[in-house]
């Protein structure tokens, strides 16, 4: 894998890229919440089945409380969040929106007393909440809150925020796991609490995923599959070999192109339409998020962490 890992690693960026657009066929014919949870059934069964071939898959009783705190956020919570505002937004947006997740990690860092802000990272701020701006007015920022995807918009901004919060709580266990290993127990304990919203109707999903299941066509089920296989446990798994392999900083370059392929397929497979506008705050926003990564690759103390991933 060594000798191909940054082709692997492109292949990744173009999973999670078409992400939104898998996601979005999906939900053609399911409930969000019922996608999240077939999703994940499929994803934590395959994880399971590499944790048996591990001989590092120990885990202490004492850290089963906060991987089912990590798995709620980081599962249950998160995608629920992010394929409901996929209903209301594009796939462009999405993209482009959820990767300021790294900016709102260095915001909140700097208000805990994690990291000092520095000029570099104020830019990167201001550059990068500039573009989400000029994309989801389209241009017109006094009309911002008018604009047709303002309700998606929204909750995948309030999305970035969660996985923030997911990315910080989440360090300390990476103190005593690999990342790999803490992803996997992390989509285990997700999806465990997700089961029971499979069998009983909920506020969240009115009709269930055992009554939706029967009626499910091949590209709904193609579309779940995609998502559990390549982007949940094929995505996770090359990701951490690239960290492991080429470096952390290095890795995290190949997240810059997922909001490359989520255009792309929301123009090709979508017929979503992407105006000058859209470039250019699309471009705002990934240099912004450079800029202030930068600021976090160069602390000398932050040698564990989830950085870089933005988790469709």
């Amino acid at each position: 894998m060594k000798n191909y890992i940054h082709l692997l690693l492109i292949s990744v960026s173009f999973f999670w890229g078409t992400s939104f657009a898998a996601a979005k066929i999906g939900m053609a014919e399911l409930h969000p919440l019922n996608l999240v949870i077939l999703r994940f059934i499929i994803a934590s069964i395959i994880f399971g089945l590499i944790l048996l071939r591990r001989r590092d898959r120990t885990l202490e009783l004492r850290d089963i409380p906060t991987f089912l705190i990590l798995g709620f956020i980081g599962i249950t919570s998160y995608f629920y969040i992010q394929f409901t505002g996929l209903q209301y937004t594009t796939t462009i947006h999405s993209a482009l929106i959820i990767a300021t997740g790294p900016i709102i990690v260095g915001i909140i860092s700097v208000v805990l007393h994690i990291e000092k802000i520095n000029k570099s990272m104020v830019w990167g701020i201001a550059m990068a909440f500039s573009g989400v701006a000029l994309v989801i007015s389209g241009g017109d920022i006094a009309e911002i809150f008018q604009a047709k995807t303002i309700k998606g918009d929204l909750m995948l901004f309030s999305n970035a925020i969660v996985w923030a919060g997911f990315t910080l709580y989440g360090k300390k266990i990476l103190i005593k796991y690999s990342p790999l290993l803490a992803m996997a127990y992390i989509h285990i304990f997700g999806t465990l609490l997700l089961l029971p919203l499979a069998v009983v109707p909920s506020i969240f999903a009115p009709v269930t995923l055992a009554k939706q299941i029967v009626t499910l066509s091949w590209p709904t089920v193609t579309a779940v599959l995609y998502l559990a296989v390549f982007c949940s446990v094929f995505s996770y798994y090359v990701w951490y070999e690239g960290v492991e392999k080429i470096g952390a900083v290095r890795t995290a370059v190949f997240g810059y192109f997922n909001p490359l392929f989520a255009s792309l397929t929301g123009v090709l497979l979508l017929n979503e339409k992407v105006t000058a506008v859209t470039i250019f705050g699309g471009c705002l926003v990934m240099l912004g998020v450079y800029l202030t990564s930068e600021l976090k690759q160069t602390k000398p103390t932050q040698k564990t962490n989830i950085k870089g991933l933005e988790q469709p």
